[in-house]
């Protein structure tokens, strides 16, 4: 059985250890919190800060298959980056691609570059959107309606026009040379503009090309997740990650069949694969809150601040977890053969919450 070792036990170590336990594998998490968020859905944890005893993680190394980095901690990353080649076994991540996805300002640059199309900067007129110019943070972003209000914006957001229309998602995975492009996704926001729900949907042939171009001119050895806006001018791509992202590969595995995880391990081991169109199935993938007695929509922000995340319930069509801290928040996964299906699968995900929520 092949063992898959995080670094980092948020919301991104979730979506890799869901998609291991999927293909089979074990999950090993490494963590200098002991009380890191998803302990309780790992085969093992290893309590220590990989900056402080690397000769730990190196010797542990013998036992991996590979090495994920599942957080955006930079300083741990870069050490990640300094010490691989004493690892024995591979690190799963292009630490080039991330230096240019890791800043807005640098990709938007990259954009440009080779003809991508995304949104303006620096509109001569509102209603601007303005966001945090690193990482994959959504916190303090917004529209700005007027020029008074733009005036007290902090000098470092990124400052756009804004567009209007469905969020949609692509991963790509790739060795250097080949690339592979999965299914599309549409990432529902909240009013914060973080995602609390997302559904699979028909992948359009032309933001399937702009990944695909993304990737390529990056030379991507490994996986990138694009964001774009579906506007009614057409695709806009609004950003790049180029680490495992969270939520949307869970909703790429159970809509087309594609276990991103798989990919990205085959990636670094041998040829990308060929990938054939896919019949789409139904799906939702969504986080609801406890907010004074009620369960309300929410983004993934909110999961940093828990204490534990761990499975509530499961059948073949409905899995629940539970996320407790300062918060209480459920994620649902709901399957089913038709809408209507996912629908009556989602209506009982929301009894059994409800019986819990009474307990």
């Amino acid at each position: 059985m092949n063992t898959i070792c995080l670094i980092g036990g948020k919301l991104q170590g979730f979506e890799v250890a869901y998609l291991a336990h999927k293909a089979g594998m074990e999950v090993v998490l490494v963590d200098k919190n002991p009380r890191a968020l998803i302990r309780n859905v790992v085969d093992q944890t290893f309590c220590f800060d990989i900056t402080k005893q690397p000769e730990k993680l190196v010797d542990l190394s013998r036992e991996f298959s590979a090495i994920i980095p599942t957080n955006e901690n930079l300083d741990s990353i870069l050490f990640l980056k300094k010490i691989a080649s004493e690892l024995h076994c591979p690190l799963l991540f292009d630490f080039d691609a991330y230096h240019v996805s890791m800043d807005k300002k640098r990709s938007k640059e990259y954009f440009s570059s080779i003809d991508v199309p995304t949104p303006f900067d620096k509109p001569s007129k509102p209603p601007y959107f303005v966001k945090p110019p690193c990482m994959s943070s959504s916190i303090g972003a917004r529209i700005v309606e007027t020029e008074e209000e733009l005036a007290e914006i902090d000098p470092d957001m990124l400052v756009e026009e804004y567009v209007t229309g469905p969020v949609i998602s692509l991963e790509v995975v790739g060795n250097g040379q080949d690339y592979a492009v999965g299914q599309q996704t549409q990432v529902h926001i909240d009013d914060v503009y973080d995602c609390h729900k997302v559904t699979p949907m028909e992948t359009d042939g032309n933001f399937r090309e702009i990944s695909y171009q993304l990737a390529k001119n990056l030379n991507l050895k490994g996986i990138m997740d694009v964001e774009a806006i579906a506007s009614q001018s057409g695709i806009r791509v609004i950003e790049i990650d180029a680490r495992f992202p969270s939520q949307t590969p869970t909703v790429v595995y159970h809509s087309s069949g594609i276990n991103l995880l798989t990919w990205l391990m085959d990636a670094f081991c041998k040829e990308v694969p060929d990938v054939k169109p896919q019949t789409l199935k139904h799906c939702v993938y969504e986080h609801l809150m406890i907010d004074d007695g009620n369960l309300t929509p929410t983004g993934e922000h909110l999961f940093s601040e828990g204490e534990d995340y761990f499975r509530l319930f499961e059948d073949e069509e409905i899995e629940i977890f539970k996320s407790t801290g300062k918060y209480t928040i459920y994620t649902l996964i709901c399957t089913g053969e038709s809408p209507d299906k996912v629908e009556n699968n989602h209506n009982k995900a929301i009894e059994i919450i409800r019986k819990d929520m009474e307990k």
